[in-house]
């Protein structure tokens, strides 16, 4: 099966903030042999959007396509603005399986990662 992953953030009208988000992808993207194509997209405020995003994706042997929400809270957005783009999608992409994974701060590692940051900043 051939599949992409769609690396979602919130989008920023600073774009510092999205280009940093960008290279976060591409470096994903450099150490994944997963996935045919690994693409960032913009909930708002930047492109691409998430239909843009699988517009880059129309003439790659795609199959099915990942969305990662890459959220710290299952606030609003998380719980109904990215479904409801899923959603979406699915409708404008019949062709395409396109599942909505789970959102990064639901990640069970995420407090031990913050823990070895922190720590890694403090002195001892």
């Amino acid at each position: 099966m051939k599949k992409a992953l769609l690396i979602m953030a919130h989008g920023s009208r600073a774009e510092a903030a999205n280009r940093e988000f960008e290279a976060l992808v591409e470096t994903v993207a450099q150490a994944s042999r997963d996935y045919v194509a690994v693409l960032p997209c913009f909930l708002e405020l930047a492109r691409p959007s998430l239909q843009e995003a699988l517009q880059q994706l129309e003439h790659q042997p795609v199959e099915t396509v990942y969305v990662y929400p890459l959220f710290f809270n299952q606030g609003k957005h998380v719980a109904v603005d990215i479904p409801e783009q899923v959603r979406e999608a699915r409708q404008r992409h019949p062709h395409l399986s396109i599942q909505l994974l789970d959102y990064f701060g639901s990640a069970d590692a995420l407090p031990a990662l913050v823990g070895e940051h922190i720590a890694g900043q403090v002195p001892s």
